[in-house]
């Protein structure tokens, strides 16, 4: 696996270069899709970074022979569902997760799974960035259960008095829900923050504005994403890190020991390769509760996203 892996990177080809990318058809790709901007955005190094849910036919799987797999668990887990025997009848090729998606895992194609983890290696602390920016969809799907934002917003009382404060929130729908309701969770958001920064003057900024900037250092970025149920890799955090800005997404500070390869993302942060860990599988579960289901698709399906929030958090130790 190493070895296919260091042939994709020296090769010095990646997904946009290859001649039959421009044949995918993104009115393929699901409709929520679109509805992830900003933190959905492509981006592409040697090991192609991109969304499963992208490969709506099989033969997709031909355009790279390393997949840098954004999904977040939900949209992964019912990938797996769908396809699981797909990529074990599939030529190898290693297809890398977070190491905390890997309980989700069929047993038997484990042997095409690796790990990747980001490193960057000079982070702020919150108290000492000169400029904080609070961002998050407002979504519930991103946020989460508002009733346990607050405690997750305590550490924004670290932010120094001197620090300017913007904040970016972008408003979406429910983004895997059929309904596309409206929702109020705008308002009970914001009245959290105000909460747990009274007092604080603060600038909102639109996403246009915010990726305009070439400059991010002594910047700290807060997600209030709750989990990774929407995408594990956040282009946002991607772009933030790329230009110096700490963000609270678990980014290690020194190089994994167990780490078999790495490449640079940018100047400041790095991506690293890891093996896929002894883990006891949970995907039977996840099979029952399709078969219990076969008709519903997963992505939309509360109880399932449930199941899998539920797994993370009380089975599988999921760090937020």
């Amino acid at each position: 696996m190493l070895e296919i892996i260091k042939a994709q990177y020296k090769s010095g080809r990646s997904l946009t270069q290859n001649k039959y990318y421009s044949y995918v058809n993104r009115d393929s790709w699901p409709k929520f899709f679109w509805d992830f901007y900003p933190i959905g955005q492509e981006y592409y190094h040697e090991l192609n970074p991109y969304f499963l849910f992208q490969s709506y036919r099989p033969d997709i799987y031909k355009f790279s022979r390393v997949i840098t797999v954004r999904d977040g668990y939900l949209t992964f887990a019912s990938y797996l569902i769908s396809h699981f025997k797909e990529i074990l009848t599939d030529q190898m090729r290693p297809i890398l997760i977070p190491p905390e998606f890997a309980p989700i895992v069929p047993t038997n194609i484990m042997d095409r799974f690796a790990c990747w983890q980001i490193v960057q290696k000079k982070q702020i602390s919150l108290s000492d960035a000169k400029k904080v920016i609070i961002f998050g969809l407002i979504s519930e799907e991103y946020l989460g259960n508002l009733e346990d934002l607050p405690e997750r917003l305590l550490p924004l009382r670290q932010i120094n008095p001197e620090a300017s404060i913007d904040l970016l929130l972008p408003m979406r729908k429910d983004i895997f829900g059929k309904n596309n309701k409206e929702s109020m969770v705008i308002y009970h958001a914001l009245n959290h923050i105000k909460d747990a920064i009274p007092g604080k003057k603060v600038n909102f900024i639109k996403v246009e504005n915010f990726l305009e900037l070439s400059n991010l250092k002594n910047t700290y970025v807060f997600d209030l994403n709750f989990d990774k149920m929407v995408v594990s890799d956040n282009y946002l955090h991607y772009f933030s890190q790329s230009r110096g800005a700490t963000v609270n997404n678990g980014s290690l500070l020194h190089s994994p020991k167990d780490s078999m390869f790495h490449l640079d993302l940018s100047i400041f942060h790095e991506l690293h390769i890891t093996p896929f860990p002894q883990v006891k599988s949970v995907f039977a579960e996840l099979i029952f509760h399709k078969k219990t289901n076969p008709h519903v698709d997963l992505n939309f399906d509360t109880s399932f996203q449930n199941l899998l929030r539920n797994m993370f958090q009380e089975n599988l130790s999921f760090s937020e």
